[in-house]
């Protein structure tokens, strides 16, 4: 049974091999790293060029996984192509593999599913291109499969290998670009990150995933991915740069859709805090007024509440004192203002925009305070920057209780308070502070 087994393993390796490796007469040839492997991504054939690059013989790299020749970094990029591969999709991509003595080695990897079902990688060394204008060979054994786009440039940025992944994001056809600067596929907004992404190069050697926009040969911008390097001879010599570009475009708007919605479940949970804290607010209000807690106590929860719900500058809570014609506005609480304001302990009702408010039963905004005739504290306004005031009166069953003030600094701020919200909580802050007064009354 396990002899069956072994040798129909061997026969569909032999199969496999036939079909995609020696049919293509380029195997034992070619210049580039060969490696085909079985749907578990097991070796089951690798070139004579694989042998003297890594140093493995190709009795060595049979049956072995496909990353056990690559570096801990390598090896995690490969896992993460297999998805693709898996889904039947070719793929460009870097990783460095490690040979037999341990030398590290760079390379550029196309890989492509088979018709088996298995893989089929192509490898470049890409420390030692030395001909950037041999492009029929680079683009036999590398760019064929390349979904993405590549483009080789000589020392001088002008381009010498175009590949079918560039015709089909920028709409050029190679012949039309071969020896032109690759500046035909920078619109002008993007001239100076060019050369921003150029002396990133000089500096780093490669620049890898930098995002920008490049025009395309219908003159539309897209967004791509871009990696740069330089390329160098054995010796070091200085001869070009390699070039891969991923449109991202569709990437970017989606994207920014689940930003846009990722913004808009925020503000929805913003505002649902919002309603909550408005409630809770409201009932704190309502369990201070009927519990033993102070007038004073009462008063500062109130301003405290209107200034975290308003976001406003700066807060007071007056009440009405006395009687005709003795009538005054007694300063029970405030925040954000200074100890001058204690200044203004007592103002008198008759003329003051409290009197409006409450006469009128509505609340008075005013844009430019410091201007106010009425206010009368013009210069306490200035002095706290203050430019708009929201006046709320405090009325129960046509009783007069006091008015709640409310300032900003920037006139902004108050765009967008719902008017609704502002008279339910003045309605309830005046039932409560009539309740506080009328039980400490009663106490007396």
């Amino acid at each position: 049974m396990n002899k069956t087994k072994t040798t129909k393993k061997k026969i569909d390796r032999n199969k496999l091999v036939d079909q995609v490796v020696l049919s293509t007469n380029l195997a034992k040839t070619m210049n580039e790293c060969l490696w085909v492997g079985d749907k578990d991504h097991n070796t089951v054939y690798v070139n004579p060029t694989f042998e003297k690059v890594t140093g493995y013989a190709l009795e060595e790299c049979v049956g072995k996984y496909c990353t056990w020749f690559f570096t801990e970094e390598g090896k995690k990029i490969i896992e993460d192509h297999h998805k693709l591969r898996n889904l039947g999709v070719s793929s460009q991509y870097e990783a460095s593999m490690l040979t037999k003595k341990g030398k590290e080695v760079p390379l550029l990897i196309s890989g492509a599913p088979t018709q088996e079902g298995g893989t089929m990688g192509i490898f470049t060394n890409l420390t030692k291109i030395k001909e950037l204008s041999d492009r029929h060979k680079i683009s036999e054994q590398i760019i064929r499969n390349s979904i993405e786009a590549i483009v080789i440039l000589n020392k001088n940025q002008k381009i010498q290998l175009w590949n079918h992944g560039a015709e089909k994001i920028f709409g050029y056809e190679e012949e039309e670009v071969i020896g032109k600067d690759i500046s035909i596929v920078v619109g002008k907004d993007e001239v100076n990150n060019a050369k921003k992404i150029k002396e990133l190069v000089e500096e780093k050697s490669t620049v890898r995933n930098y995002e920008t926009r490049r025009k395309t040969k219908k003159g539309d911008l897209i967004d791509v991915s871009l990696t740069v390097s330089k390329v160098t001879e054995d010796k070091g010599s200085f001869v070009g740069y390699l070039a891969t570009y991923r449109d991202i475009t569709n990437q970017k708007k989606v994207n920014s859709e689940l930003q846009k919605r990722f913004e808009a479940i925020q503000d929805a949970y913003k505002e649902l805090g919002l309603q909550k804290r408005k409630s809770d607010y409201l009932d704190e209000i309502s369990q201070i007024a009927t519990s033993s807690a102070s007038l004073e106590t009462l008063s500062q929860l109130i301003i405290s509440a209107i200034c975290m719900l308003t976001k406003c500058d700066g807060a007071t809570l007056r009440l009405v004192e006395g009687s005709k014609p003795k009538k005054f506005l007694s300063l029970q609480s405030c925040l954000g203002v200074t100890s001058k304001w204690l200044g203004r302990k007592k103002i008198s009702f008759k003329g003051s925009l409290g009197e409006e408010s409450l006469e009128n039963k509505r609340p008075i905004i005013i844009h430019d305070i410091a201007s106010s005739e009425k206010h009368g504290g013009a210069k306490l306004v200035r002095m706290h920057g203050f430019k708009t005031l929201i006046i709320l009166p405090l009325i129960v069953a046509n009783k007069e209780i006091g008015t709640i003030g409310i300032y900003a600094t920037d006139p902004g701020k108050f765009r967008m308070i719902e008017t609704d919200f502002l008279e339910k909580f003045s309605n309830q802050c005046a039932l409560a502070i009539y309740a506080k007064k009328a039980s400490t009354v009663k106490k007396k």
